[in-house]
């Protein structure tokens, strides 16, 4: 088993790409993050302008990456946005666990990572296509080239400088933490005696401490932000002092200058790439840099930290001092019994279903112990190294959650997880010391059921994503055809794109929403979209928005309703002079559940894959008319149609109509809605064309009419054919 580790990882790899693979493909979030990166990375291939014609909040070098995965036939769309997704997310569990196996060559250690790793990372289900993947992966990059270059410092300078050069390019500020973290690391491990380490150990610390405070100084009026700051300088500072404690000299000025050089060479490099596709300086100065520096008072989440964070995070650093100034006796057993409780807490929030999940933990508590996997044990000499070198980095990159904290929390802290598998595979043999008869049998157990804990976590998982997959229904729209997510969700928005496509020549969207532009063939008013428009984007921008849009009578805006009232009951300046003008020249045409089809008032459109239920007085018959609006290029042989219920990720059938228990009568109509010709009488099976409305009169109707469902038009194969939303 220690000999021939990927036996037992190689099936667990399997599950989780399944796992990964199902997941991705079965979810799809309402705020459309996915839609803003694809469709920004799509006009910046089309058109270059990177900042001035294309807007981003992210760094060159993800641009020239995926430029280069499209020439070699990625497409940006919602599939080669996951399927690259995928590949970051699988790629950075298995580093991780190839990392901890080089240095503990266990393989209980080494599989637990794998899978904990990539359960840690799983709000990359939610953000296919955003930089937080490719930036996850070059840490974890950074984090097995740490394993085999830490002591061999010349190595690891060049790719300090190249990954950090990408990573400063990606997002800036992980790139600067990360860059951070890497030079506390080279300034503890100096070789240069000239130098007192006590003095170097002092600067290092006060860095590490002060860093989070001058990034948060903006806010640090705001008590979460005051938690935060506290947290994480005093995790720092609790680091950089175990760091100190078991460096010894490694690194010289000289690899120092090598990394700058590559870094400074990579960066030039890649900002002539994109001066190249015609960005000019000040754009690049702006994209990269000062526009960044905006966003914490643009737009901010608050974090709910757990009870007693702060006091932990101070009392940590307290003991951490006293353990590396003045050791006590007790240290050994506080530092290895301290890794083994902070490791059994985090695997708990994993496995079993409470209150304190693992992303919560790892921020609130997890971070303040940070220290105790770098604080060096009687024998880990050979580890000493890459545990502070995953410490000093993992305590840096969890500035990542600010000022927004949502998937970045897992991205910032998913380090954490290699460094404790090492740290704890050094506990145990603490423990082994002197008594090896009588605890390896307890070991060995322990490390057979961390190995099953963890097959049986990633195995619910991915049964979970089958199941998603299994009870959904498929997307077909262009872009993302093989996409299976909710039937209640497809079905309403293959009603918003083909409306888009029929109706309008502009598509806009409330906040923005552009994956739309992809399902609808539609274009935005202009190369210049974000998701918060309304705060991202400056006034002569929206400008030149409102303007194309006035210019365009057939322009069309997508409001996703919950969203905008969620941001403006979250205080986010979302009224901007734009979003006042679109309420006062546009109106609803219809609304399908949270969504709503904007067009410009006055103006009436026939609501295409729509449909509207009226009923008669007592007495009349036909008592119901049930009115569908279709726009299909031939439909043939519908010999049923049913009314179905949504209930959770699928439908029921309530209903069904066929020549038995209905009338069936068609009219041609026009865009507007009018009538574009002759009523006519048809019988099941009929057939029509082009944009019809089609009527059934009946006396069958569901009790009580659930006003959350969809009617289905089918052959006598049974294949559906044709499909209407009930609208309210």
């Amino acid at each position: 088993m220690r000999r021939r580790p990927w036996l037992l990882l190689a099936p667990l790899g399997a599950i989780l790409v399944l796992a990964g693979a199902s997941r991705l493909f079965s979810t799809f979030m309402m705020y459309d993050d996915e839609g803003y990166v694809l469709f920004s990375l799509q006009t910046f291939i089309n058109g270059g302008g990177l900042y001035e014609r294309v807007y981003s909040q992210y760094g060159p070098f993800f641009y020239l990456f995926h430029q280069g995965l499209h020439a070699l036939g990625l497409p940006f769309d919602n599939v080669g946005g996951r399927l690259v997704t995928l590949l970051c997310w699988t790629g950075a569990a298995t580093m991780c666990s190839a990392a901890v196996w080089r240095v503990t060559r266990s393989a209980a250690a080494a599989f637990f990572t794998l899978g904990a790793v990539f359960m840690h990372l799983w709000p990359m289900v939610s953000e296919p296509s955003h930089p937080g993947g490719l930036i996850t992966l070059f840490v974890a990059a950074m984090g097995l080239l740490g394993s085999y270059q830490t002591e061999r410092p010349r190595g690891l300078a060049i790719a300090t400088g190249l990954f950090g050069a990408a990573l400063v390019l990606t997002k800036i500020n992980v790139g600067i933490f990360f860059l951070a973290g890497a030079a506390a690391w080279w300034g503890l491990h100096l070789s240069d005696q000239r130098l007192p380490a006590s003095w170097r150990t002092a600067v290092i610390t006060a860095a590490m401490a002060l860093l989070p405070v001058a990034l948060m100084r903006g806010q640090l009026a705001v008590g979460w932000v005051q938690t935060f700051a506290g947290v994480t300088a005093t995790a720092g500072a609790a680091v950089a002092l175990a760091a100190a404690r078991g460096s010894r000299p490694l690194t010289r000025w000289s690899d120092a200058a090598l990394a700058t050089g590559i870094a400074l060479a990579a960066a030039v490099a890649i900002g002539a790439g994109i001066m190249l596709q015609g960005t000019s300086a000040r754009g690049l100065l702006d994209g990269v840099l000062l526009g960044p520096l905006r966003h914490p008072q643009v737009y901010s989440a608050a974090i709910n930290w757990r009870p007693g964070a702060a006091l932990l995070a101070v009392v940590s650093l307290a003991v951490a001092a006293w353990f590396v100034i003045r050791p006590p006796a007790a240290a050994m057993v506080v530092v290895t019994w301290g890794r083994l409780i902070a490791t059994a807490f985090f695997v708990s929030g994993w496995l079993w279903d409470w209150p304190l999940g693992t992303h919560a933990y790892a921020l609130s508590y997890a971070m303040s112990a940070t220290w105790l996997f770098v604080y060096p044990l009687p024998g880990e000499e050979g580890s000493q190294p890459l545990r502070a070198w995953l410490g000093l980095l993992v305590a840096l990159q969890v500035l990542h959650a600010y000022p927004v904290a949502g998937s970045q929390i897992s991205w910032g802290t998913f380090l954490w997880i290699p460094l404790a598998a090492i740290g704890c595979a050094g506990a145990f043999r603490q423990l082994a010391r002197g008594a090896r008869s009588a605890i390896a049998p307890a070991l060995a157990a322990g490390g057979a059921l961390v190995m099953a804990a963890t097959t049986f976590g990633v195995t619910q998982y991915a049964w979970g994503g089958l199941m998603q997959i299994r009870n959904a229904d498929t997307l077909r729209l262009p872009g993302g055809e093989v996409l299976r997510l909710p039937e209640s969700f497809t079905t309403m928005v293959r009603v918003l794109a083909r409306n888009a496509s029929a109706h309008a020549d502009v598509l806009f969207s409330l906040p923005g929403l552009h994956s739309f532009h992809f399902w609808s063939d539609v274009p935005p008013p202009t190369s210049i979209n974000a998701t918060h428009w309304f705060t991202l984007l400056s006034p002569a921008q929206q400008e030149a928005i409102r303007a194309r849009l006035e210019a365009s009578p057939r322009s069309c805006v997508i409001v996703q309703r919950n969203l905008y009232d969620f941001l403006r009951a979250g205080d986010v300046a979302t009224e901007s002079p734009l979003t006042v003008w679109l309420h006062q020249n546009y109106e609803p045409a219809f609304t399908l559940e949270t969504y709503e089809f904007w067009v410009r008032r006055g103006r009436t459109i026939a609501a295409i894959d729509t449909a509207r239920v009226r009923e008669a007085a007592t007495g009349v018959s036909p008592r119901y008319q049930i009115t569908l609006v279709l726009a299909e290029p031939a439909l043939r042989d519908v010999t049923t149609v049913e009314f179905a219920h949504f209930r959770h990720d699928t439908s029921t059938v309530l209903e069904r109509w066929s020549r038995a228990n209905a009338e069936v009568f068609i009219t041609p109509i026009r865009s507007t809605g009018d009538d574009a010709g002759e009523t006519r009488a048809a019988a099941f099976p009929f057939a029509a064309e082009g944009l019809v409305r089609l009527e059934l009169r009946t006396d069958r109707m569901p009790a009580n009419l659930p006003r959350d469902g969809v009617f289905y038009l089918r052959n006598s194969a049974g294949e559906k054919i044709g499909e209407a939303r009930l609208l309210p």
